[in-house]
């Protein structure tokens, strides 16, 4: 609902404006029909990403989290036509799973970078953050250090192996509950309790349990 309104109420307004227009025919005339229309957009997704940083707190971590997204986002249209050429040039095929998979692997690590910075306490203290992955790091200290087993690391790769199931399902348009539902009776309800019997058995509650509140709660 949030990218909605910015799209509705600072995008579109933006880029549709008389000033907005006319920008659009002075660019698309000198810079061709591709980056005349992103050069107009820019100042549009500009204002979007500096208000959904805001919008999140008055604090510069806030505004470096949706700065840093939207420079993501404009160099990958600045680039788009120039990768083209190059995959067709070394002949990469980009709709192989290969390809695909590099593609969510890297979005996924430049989504992270950006986290950082939206869970910092402070810009100062998302950049420390962010060299510590590089000079700091160490799977002593910071994987194995949480008080995990063997076996936990085993659920948590099962569940995060169906998680990935299921979202890519939803990438594909597939309506999981629907799904569900053609299946027989019987295979329903054993699909139901196992969800249900699983999150009481691998759920974390209980004495000594340290519930933590989701990040995005305070929003």
């Amino acid at each position: 609902s949030l990218g909605t309104w910015f799209r509705d109420y600072i995008y579109y307004p933006i880029s549709m404006s008389k000033f907005g227009k006319k920008l659009l025919t002075k660019t698309r005339k000198k810079f061709g029909n591709y980056y005349g229309p992103l050069i107009t957009s820019t100042f549009a997704l500009f204002c979007v990403w500096i208000c959904n940083g805001i919008w999140h707190g008055a604090a510069w971590n806030y505004i470096f989290f949706g700065l840093y997204h939207f420079i993501l986002i404009l160099l990958g249209r600045i680039i788009e036509p120039i990768v083209k050429k190059i995959t067709q040039k070394i002949k990469i095929n980009t709709k192989s799973l290969l390809y695909t998979l590099f593609q969510i692997v890297r979005t996924a690590i430049l989504v992270f970078f950006g986290e950082l910075f939206f869970r910092a306490n402070g810009l100062k203290a998302g950049i420390i953050m962010f060299k510590k992955i590089f000079t700091n790091f160490s799977i002593e200290k910071n994987l194995l250090s949480l008080g995990l087993d063997s076996k936990d690391f085993i659920i948590i790769a099962i569940f995060t192996i169906l998680i990935f199931a299921t979202s890519f399902m939803k990438e594909k348009e597939i309506n999981i509950r629907e799904e569900i539902a053609k299946k027989h009776i019987v295979i329903r309800w054993i699909i139901y309790y196992a969800v249900i019997i699983s999150i009481i058995i691998f759920g974390a509650y209980g004495e000594g349990y340290m519930p933590v509140s989701p990040m995005y709660a305070q929003f």
